[in-house]
């Protein structure tokens, strides 16, 4: 009876570790972020490659928590800062972080 009530309280216990494991994460984002962070990029990216001297497969545009970032080339400095200028321009962007290189 000893050996059996040890065994179930160790299986509870360790279940109980296993699950608590499984608890929502405070820092998780709602699926009503990720669409708003999905609705930003497409805006973004539209305004980015409307820009002359940016071309579409030059330039790389990910958002999250409405922080937009850009990555890739642009054809001159004006271009770049177009791009940039265009990117902060879009409703729902609170930053734009960027790493435009000019060849």
């Amino acid at each position: 009876m000893f050996n059996y009530r040890v065994h179930l309280s160790a299986t509870i216990a360790a279940a109980a570790i296993t699950l608590s494991g499984c608890a929502g994460d405070a820092t998780q984002r709602a699926s009503a972020q990720y669409d708003d962070d999905a609705s930003i990029n497409n805006s973004v990216q539209a305004a980015v490659i409307s820009v002359p001297g940016i071309h579409a497969n030059n330039v790389r545009v990910s958002t999250k928590d409405a922080v937009v970032t850009l990555q890739g080339t642009a054809e001159n400095t004006v271009a770049a800062r177009n791009a940039v200028q265009a990117a902060r321009q879009v409703a729902g962007v609170k930053k734009v972080d960027y790493d435009i290189k000019v060849p």
